[in-house]
């Protein structure tokens, strides 16, 4: 999971050099033990800000800085094959870019 999300992060456009770059792939990795995919966002950041040595609070913007900058100025197809324009939270987001990174493995995709 941890290598189809860093593609897709990439093929978005996403900036590789920024700390939510780095925190949604570690959301991905996560996400594949079930109790993180059902779980509040809330504890998620605790988890990651665990894992980096950081506050929960700079992994929620570190990841809506991510998003935001790849919504604006990423590339549009990539972003609406795994993002949504209408989704306005972290955690819609994250669980979106799942599922969808889940569907391209079930279907065989690289």
């Amino acid at each position: 999971m941890k290598n189809r999300a860093i593609n897709a992060l990439v093929e978005m456009g996403m900036p590789a050099d920024i700390k939510g770059f780095q925190y949604i792939v570690d959301a991905m990795c996560l996400f594949e033990e079930k109790e993180w995919r059902n779980g509040k966002t809330t504890v998620l950041y605790y988890k990651i800000g665990e894992i980096n040595g950081v506050k929960p609070q700079n992994v929620e913007r570190s990841i809506r800085h991510a998003f935001e900058a790849t919504l604006a100025k990423g590339n549009p197809k990539a972003v609406k094959k795994y993002l949504s324009f209408e989704c306005t939270t972290n955690g819609s987001q994250l669980h979106l870019l799942y599922i969808r990174l889940k569907q391209q493995e079930e279907e065989g995709e690289s």
